[in-house]
């Protein structure tokens, strides 16, 4: 799409505020904030643990449940906006995420920790004169799993 290149950066970044947003309100357990970002069909695909996409209601719950009794950090770098029309656009993020969980928790998942790298791509929608995620997959390129401390009686 061809827009003066001053309208395509404000949209732009637009988008990587949205992004912005969706780290921040996982981080901070944000989730009526987090499902907001989201159109109403989107969905959200982690392969890792997934076989197709789900909605972004299960996706949301998925990740609620995972990090309800752990901490998370997340960061997302070098993105790859692309806006395909006025109310379309696609990126490729740069991601890092670190995740920690108590004993409870970690016995319940099988980790204490995990640290991974790779890259979300994401296709969005401008609804009501706002960009929203309308899908995402998360692919990693790498992760380092911690299995729980081993109790010695």
């Amino acid at each position: 799409m061809d827009l003066p290149p001053t309208a395509e950066l404000f949209e732009i970044e637009k988008i990587k505020r949205l992004k912005a947003r969706y780290f921040r309100f996982v981080d901070t357990k944000d989730w009526t904030a987090l499902a907001s970002l989201f159109t109403a069909d989107a969905t959200m695909f982690f392969p890792e643990t997934q076989d197709a996409p789900a909605s972004a209601a299960d996706g949301i719950a998925f990740i609620a449940a995972a990090l309800n009794t752990g901490t998370s950090v997340h960061h997302g770098h070098m993105a790859e906006i692309e806006i395909l029309t006025p109310t379309t656009a696609r990126a490729i993020w740069a991601m890092e995420d670190r995740l920690f969980w108590d004993d409870g928790m970690a016995g319940a998942l099988g980790l204490s920790a995990l640290h991974g790298y790779g890259h979300y791509h994401e296709n969005y929608r401008k609804e009501e004169g706002a960009w929203r995620i309308a899908s995402f997959r998360l692919s990693r390129l790498w992760s380092q799993q911690t299995p729980p401390a081993q109790h010695i009686a």
